[in-house]
This record gives structure tokens, sequence and C-alpha cells, in this order.
């Protein structure tokens, strides 16, 4: 995974992996199937999230025990960086009393032997060794606890709006390169003749017009987020040129880019991390020869034809 553009982005205070979309049935699909896991968790249960991020499973976690008036001990490690306590907004309220672990892998869990309840991960075991990261699952759990993994389905609507935002992503960096060509405006008003700057900015209008006869297109097939999101982008950081110094301009624009580089990946990181069938066989293969039992392995569905995620229940013998 790029963990260093994750690190960046937990940064910025989403308690979310990926950022909430308009789907927002599939979402609330998905809290769902946690709140059901954990309200087999009993009063006293220690609770290990896996892959945790800024910590969104543990929230859910969290508000089911508030919910059913009991208490847990939730634990959340990440190999990356994290300080959800720090970064994600209210959280010294939202997750209290959660003790999250950064840089911690899953494949090495720094947690004695049956210490745990539960285990969960979202979006999580993919990204991972998944047979070391079940045999580690399967140390800490205590006899008869239960692990629950929702992990990235091929067919998924997030995989799919992650595919058109990719090929958008590169239309808009390779084929118009809106943001080269404004950065070569700031530069030519700074350096260069009158000349070149009209140039550079009838340049910058062709790929301006470009997107905008791209975008209604894209959206009226539910896509045109990244089309929306550059213009906008664009429009703002031509607005600065009237405010701020060259130089200043430059960064910013560098920054814009950056930040839709950065999002590239780590779209590039869902989509190849998603399991099809055969795929989930080979982690039901690896969490047998982990001495775990297979409860349930199913595509977990908000309509017949509205697929979010699989959904892999697990036992400890």
């Amino acid at each position: 995974m790029s963990q260093q553009h994750w690190e960046e982005y937990y940064r910025l205070g989403s308690i979310a992996a990926y950022p909430p979309s308009a789907e927002e049935n599939c979402d609330a699909r998905v809290r769902q199937a946690w709140v059901e896991f954990f309200t087999g968790c009993p009063d006293g249960a220690r609770i290990l999230d896996i892959g945790t991020g800024n910590g969104i499973v543990t929230l859910i976690a969290r508000e089911t025990a508030l919910a059913l008036g009991r208490v847990w001990e939730i634990h959340a490690i990440d190999l990356a960086m994290i300080d959800p306590l720090r970064h994600v907004p209210d959280a010294g309220t939202r997750l209290a009393d959660i003790r999250f672990h950064a840089g911690v892998a899953a494949e090495n869990l720094p947690f004695e032997d049956s210490s745990f309840d539960a285990v969960c991960g979202q979006y999580a075991l993919e990204h991972m060794d998944t047979a070391a990261a079940l045999a580690q699952v399967h140390r800490v759990l205590k006899p008869e606890g239960r692990a629950q993994f929702l992990i990235q389905h091929t067919g998924s609507w997030l995989v799919r709006n992650a595919q058109v935002s990719l090929k958008e992503a590169d239309f808009v960096l390779q084929e118009t390169k809106i943001y080269r060509r404004l950065a070569k405006l700031v530069a030519s008003e700074k350096t260069t003749t009158a000349r070149a700057a009209r140039n550079a900015g009838a340049d910058l209008r062709v790929a301006i017009q470009i997107l905008k006869r791209e975008y209604p297109k894209a959206h009226a097939f539910g896509g045109g987020v990244v089309f929306h999101y550059t213009l906008e982008a664009v429009q703002k950081l031509l607005q600065l040129r009237t405010k701020f110094p060259p130089g200043a301009v430059e960064k910013e624009i560098e920054r814009a880019e950056g930040n839709l580089r950065s999002w590239v990946r780590r779209l590039n990181d869902l989509v190849k991390s998603a399991r099809d069938e055969n795929g989930m066989q080979e982690i039901e293969r690896a969490a047998e020869s982990a001495s775990l039992s297979v409860v349930e392995r199913a595509p977990l569905q908000h309509t017949q034809e509205n697929l979010v995620d699989w959904l892999l229940l697990l036992r400890r013998g």
C-alpha cells in the first residue's frame, strides 16, 4: 500500500478510509453489519480492530456498547503512524477510551495469547499478508472468540466508482495536463514576454473548455467527480493570482496536483486489493490453515443489484 499517502490522508481528519458516498443506504448496510457483530460481545469484552485507520469501526463499536449499556475495552492497531485522537474532529468525545496503537503490523500483534473476545477489520485484511495476519488473529482470540472482516468486493459500488475516478484523473493529468498548463501561465507572467503569457493562457482555456465539455457527459452516467473537483480547484487557483505573488500561487498549484495524485494512489490501493470469488476462497483457505472456522462468507448487499462488500465471519474453536 501507499503508506505515506494514507498517513497524509489520515492527518486530514476523515474518520473513514474512503470518503462517504452518495450511497447512504450502502453505508447504513455496513454499519448494520458491524452493529450485529458487536451486539454478540458480552459486557466486559476486549475487542481488537486491525487496520483501523482513523477508527471508523471502533466508533461503531463504542456507540453500540453505549446503546446496549455495556463496557468494552477497545484496542485498535494500524501499520500507519495514525493519531486519531489528535486529528479526528471531536475525537475526545467520539473515540473516548479507545486505545490506538500506531505503527503496529497485524502480522506481528503485540498482545498476549487468548486475550480478545473479538477481532474486527474493515478494508484491512486484503491489504495484509493474509495468512500471517490470520495466524495472529487466531493467537490473540480467546477460545470461541469471533472475528469479522469486511473486504472490498471487485463488483462493489465503491470499486466501480474508484475505477471511474481513476479514468477521470488520468484524463485530467495526462490528457488535459491542466495543472501543468496553469503553472506555465503563472511562470510566464513572471519571467517571460506578454506574448508567451497570452499563449499559455490560451492553452489553459482549451484545457478548461475540454473539462467543461466532458463533465456533463460523465455526470450523466454517475461520474464526473474528478472533473468537478478539478474545475473548482483551477478556478480558485486562478483567483489567487490576483492576491498572492507568483511563487506562492505556484506552490498551491503543486499542492493541488499532488492531492489528486495522492488520491489516485489510494484509489489504486482499493482497486488492486479488491477480491473476487477466487480471492475470497484463498482467504478462506488461509483462515482454515490458521485453525479458524468460517462461520459465514457472503456478499454484503444493500439490494440485489447493489453490492457493498464481502462479509467474512470467523470463529476460533
